[in-house]
């Protein structure tokens, strides 16, 4: 599963981490510290605010926490002219 890293499209890493984990099943903390090591550090802030009953909820929350962050880069990177490092 360390072979997959988080690069501009969290829909991406997400998708691939879930499917990999079809077969590794792993669960909970693990789980949990699998995503947040690959997530900007902004989105984990923000995901960290609250707690999550399941690990869907948890997958849903850093959808849309890191897409909102990409997105925000990705428009201040327009607006400055130059690539985003997302």
């Amino acid at each position: 599963m360390g072979s997959v890293h988080h690069r501009r499209d969290i829909g991406k890493f997400l998708l691939e981490t879930e499917t990999l984990n079809i077969h590794a099943r792993v669960t909970a903390m693990a789980w949990r510290k699998l995503i947040e090591e690959e997530i900007p550090e902004d989105a984990l802030r923000r995901v960290s605010l609250r707690e999550y009953l399941d690990d869907g909820e948890l997958l849903e929350a850093v959808r849309a926490v890191t897409r909102a962050e990409e997105d925000f880069k990705e428009r201040n990177s327009v607006q400055r002219g130059g690539p985003s490092d997302c």
